[in-house]
């Protein structure tokens, strides 16, 4: 099947241009990244402003192409001269794509098709809106992406990120921030009544006694009705950085540290709780002879269960 370019090359020969130029816009929709079509075009119509366009266009496709230099450097040096060479042509100087008509046949030719301005506008059009401006070096040849594949890519590119940095943390032994990031962040609706330890449950606060040693009584221990409690240090000697969370059979729980209002301490263990007796223990800088102390708290079932 003939190609609307080979179809627009065979009438241009024959002289029929406005039939060329039919042929030349379904070309450019079939083949806009065709150098060819451009300089074709560029060589049937008149107008010097638009065949600079077309060649131009033609270069950018392909930077290499003869007809296009050499049609572009007769209009170049054409300006220069400031002059108009009478039964000169474009398609006179772009060689390999004549022979042409004369001059003279084309004009006659041009008249008798009846050949308006509009139709060189609606192919300017087509050169500005058909196709995307040409870019410059990798960015060229990628795809055009969607708004969902762009949030997609995104979505990638950010996982991607933060899995680089947990294995740079793991190589290079340094901890994130991840505690700020959490979203199971707990919070205080107001500060505690007095500097100690609480347990924070249902917006109150339940005094937590230290205890110097393993307690042997129930008081000061409070009861959580909670899996995941929360114990609220405020103005004490009570450190988080130097105790550790141990349920009643030894077994040791990791916790998070949290900042709460007031610059007070919450600290919220990372798993769920089993029913039970937990202390957190303290041991003194000086730990000579001096015995730990314990901040201690029950979980129990809650009595809607």
């Amino acid at each position: 099947m003939t190609s609307s370019l080979q179809k627009g090359i065979n009438a241009a020969k024959a002289g029929r241009m406005q039939e060329a130029l039919d042929f030349m816009k379904d070309a450019i929709i079939e083949e806009p990244q065709n150098a060819d079509v451009w300089v074709w075009i560029a060589a049937i119509i008149d107008d010097l402003d638009k065949q600079e366009i077309f060649l131009k266009k033609a270069l950018e496709i392909d930077p290499n192409n003869i007809p296009a230099q050499r049609g572009l450097a007769y209009l170049q040096k054409r300006k220069r001269d400031n002059r108009d060479l009478q039964g000169d042509h474009l398609s006179d100087h772009t060689r390999p794509i004549s022979p042409f008509p004369s001059s003279k046949q084309q004009k006659t030719a041009e008249k008798e098709a009846g050949w308006s301005k509009l139709n060189v506008d609606e192919l300017n059009g087509l050169a500005n809106t058909e196709e995307e401006p040409a870019q410059e070096g990798f960015f060229q040849n990628l795809p055009k992406l969607n708004t969902i594949e762009i949030i997609l890519l995104g979505v990638v590119v950010l996982v991607f990120c933060f899995i680089g940095l947990l294995a740079a943390s793991a190589i290079f032994e340094f901890e994130l921030p991840l505690n700020s990031l959490s979203f199971n962040k707990p919070t205080l609706a107001t500060e505690p009544p007095y500097p100690g330890v609480f347990l924070y449950e249902n917006e109150i606060f339940f005094d937590i006694q230290a205890h110097q040693g393993v307690p042997t009584q129930e008081t000061g221990i409070p009861t959580s009705f909670e899996e995941d409690p929360v114990i609220v240090l405020w103005q004490t000697t009570a450190n988080p950085d130097q105790m550790r969370l141990i349920y009643e059979t030894g077994k040791y729980i990791s916790f998070q540290v949290f900042q709460g209002k007031s610059d007070a301490d919450l600290v919220k263990p990372e798993q769920s709780l089993q029913t039970g007796l937990y202390c957190f223990q303290q041991t003194p800088e000086q730990e000579e002879s001096e015995v730990p102390f314990y901040w201690c708290f029950r979980v129990a079932e809650s009595d809607s269960e």
